[in-house]
């Protein structure tokens, strides 16, 4: 059982991962690569640091919590909900690191007290600040 309140952020990480990994890997193999439909979600290769890497490092640098982790998945299921009119919204390795940046953005500045601007985060996720700004507003 989860409690949320009990359980450290590296485990909830890595059951986040975990899941992420597997829902993103089930749709790459339906759907295969979307070349003609992308998104501002979608990257030129698959990144390769791994989802699980990715959140170890955001968590290190912007300190997050187990309830914005949390909300991360709700923003991320309630983006991928809009693929059954855009298949290319479907959590794929090309996309899956920026929707994540850009759920876990909303969700820090929403559930945490201390937040930083964008700048901040665009170092952490080693993504110029303009790219950052395309992708979450």
């Amino acid at each position: 059982m989860f409690d949320i309140s009990h359980t450290p952020v590296s485990v909830t990480i890595a059951h986040m991962a975990e899941l992420i990994d597997s829902v993103a890997e089930a749709n790459h193999q339906v759907l295969g690569p979307i070349i003609n439909d992308v998104t501002q979600f979608h990257s030129r290769a698959i990144p390769t640091i791994s989802v699980h890497d990715y959140l170890e490092r955001v968590a290190k640098f912007v300190c997050l919590e187990n309830d914005s982790l949390l909300a991360v998945l709700v923003y991320i299921d309630r983006i991928t909900r809009a693929q059954i009119h855009r298949p290319a919204l479907a959590p794929s390795p090309f996309n899956i690191h920026r929707m994540a940046l850009a759920a876990i953005v909303v969700a820090h500045k929403f559930n945490s007290d201390i937040f930083f601007n964008n700048a901040r985060y665009s170092k952490v996720w080693l993504i110029l600040t303009f790219v950052m700004l395309a992708e979450c507003y």
